[in-house]
């Protein structure tokens, strides 16, 4: 709730003309504001009264019933001091009468699930967890909550409203609020006010596993590289069964994840492919192991989990019917193995690796995944790895000889593999088997072709 109430506070203040800036302080928020408390004042009840008098945005904001939107819509008759936030609150006393914000006004609301649902605090109701209990081992939140102040819960919504991205997963809806993790300026803030817009209210059918839902999230607003750098996502699935309740809360860093989408947008076009596998009868199945790998590598940087990656991605991408196969685009391979391989650029870029890995290629494109998976389980204290290599060959001049086009790597580049195994052994298995998932480079396109370099 608190950075809700930030979002909430640095709005009014940009409603009056104001350039605030929002100072994270371990959970809790203080805001800058060089000007009048007076028009403050003036302004909020205004923008209160503006937005807020019909219960159109509470009914439409996740966590918020229709008989609470009742309850939290501003009335002619009501006005606001913004200047409780002005002081710190008072510590605490626990006692049921006093509200959750501990400010000492008269106008109060139920503190729905709504405002505290994304609490930075990590509990699904109350700060300091005095009226959650707990079922089966389970923390649940209460069914008559304390209040809190009617100022806070109208910040909260504002805040919400302007701040946060809401879109709804299936049955479930999504509340996703960027939590800064640095002084944030006027000119960022109304970066966040205008992004949001581009994705609220926006569906997505298929029903995407929970830990994915940031990745995917993040894909569809490729511009958020930029504008969500410096802050954390913290993310609250809610259900409706007879109310609203939390399905999940989480607080993710996401860097990795903006840097992977900033980088190229063969990147996002990957994402983009997984997703529409969702639900696609042309496919063998949806795409979340693939999702799930690629999460795993960005997030974990979990280098096991690249070909792991690959091989599944090629598998659940590529339509049922037909010969095509599709791959890797080699741009989001290379960037996967720069960042999350930490693999050297002279093992990407050796062009005898390169060149074995176009032999295991068309393996692959046959859908004869066998070699490849006998390349990736290889282990450096056994044989697995050059004696595959081997069996492949002796099969690509057999295949040569049925006059099938099938790419041969020389002698020398052969022993050049077999030496950077020897060097570095997982770079090069990585590397080589990563590549080979990929789509091949321009320059490995013409030479198939027959056609010559232009200089």
């Amino acid at each position: 709730m608190e950075v809700k109430i930030a979002y909430g506070l640095a709005r009014v203040a940009i409603e009056a003309g104001y350039k605030p800036v929002i100072v994270p302080n371990g959970g809790f928020y203080g805001i800058k504001v060089n000007g009048e408390i007076a028009k403050l004042n003036n302004t909020f009840n205004i923008l209160a009264k503006r937005i807020l008098s019909s219960n159109y945005i509470p009914r439409y904001t996740p966590g918020i019933t229709g008989r609470s939107a009742n309850t939290i819509q501003v009335k002619d008759s009501e006005s606001f001091d913004i200047g409780i936030f002005s002081t710190i609150a008072e510590i605490a006393e626990h006692k049921k009468s006093e509200p959750f914000c501990r400010h000492n006004v008269k106008n109060k609301v139920s503190n729905v699930l709504g405002f505290t649902a994304s609490a930075t605090t990590g509990v699904l109701c109350k700060r300091d967890g005095l009226d959650i209990t707990f079922h089966q081992g389970q923390p649940r939140r209460p069914t008559e909550p304390r209040d809190i102040c009617k100022s806070c819960a109208l910040l909260a919504l504002l805040g919400m409203w302007y701040a946060s991205f809401i879109f709804s997963v299936a049955d479930k809806e999504v509340i996703v609020i960027p939590i800064p993790n640095q002084e944030l300026t006027g000119s960022k803030l109304q970066e966040i006010f205008a992004i949001q817009h581009q994705i609220r209210n926006k569906p997505f059918s298929q029903n995407i596993p929970q830990i994915l839902i940031p990745l995917v999230f993040l894909s569809k607003i490729p511009s958020s590289a930029d504008i969500l750098e410096g802050f954390d996502l913290f993310v609250a699935v809610l259900s409706r069964q007879q109310g609203y309740h939390v399905d999940g809360i989480y607080l993710i860093e996401i860097a990795n994840y903006l840097d992977f989408i900033s980088k190229t947008p063969y990147n996002i076009a990957t994402i983009e492919r997984v997703v529409n596998t969702f639900g696609n009868k042309n496919f063998s199945k949806d795409a979340y192991d693939s999702l799930i790998e690629l999460n795993n590598a960005l997030y974990y940087r979990a280098k096991d989990s690249l070909l792991k990656f690959a091989r599944l991605y090629v598998f659940e991408t590529t339509p049922k019917k037909g010969n095509w196969t599709n791959l890797l685009y080699l741009e989001t391979a290379n960037y996967l193995l720069r960042e999350v391989g930490m693999i050297p650029p002279n093992i990407i870029v050796n062009s005898a690796l390169q060149s074995l890995a176009r032999t295991l290629r068309y393996f692959i494109r046959e859908r004869k995944y066998g070699y490849a998976d006998d390349i990736r389980n290889a282990r450096k204290d056994s044989r697995d790895f050059e004696e595959t290599i081997a069996k492949m060959l002796r099969e690509s001049r057999l295949r040569l000889e049925q006059e099938e086009k099938i790419h041969l790597p020389t002698e020398d580049e052969i022993k050049e593999v077999f030496r950077l195994a020897n060097d570095d052994f997982e770079s090069t298995k990585l590397a080589f088997v990563m590549l080979a998932f990929s789509f091949p480079s321009k320059r490995e396109e013409q030479e198939a072709e027959g056609v010559e370099d232009e200089v």
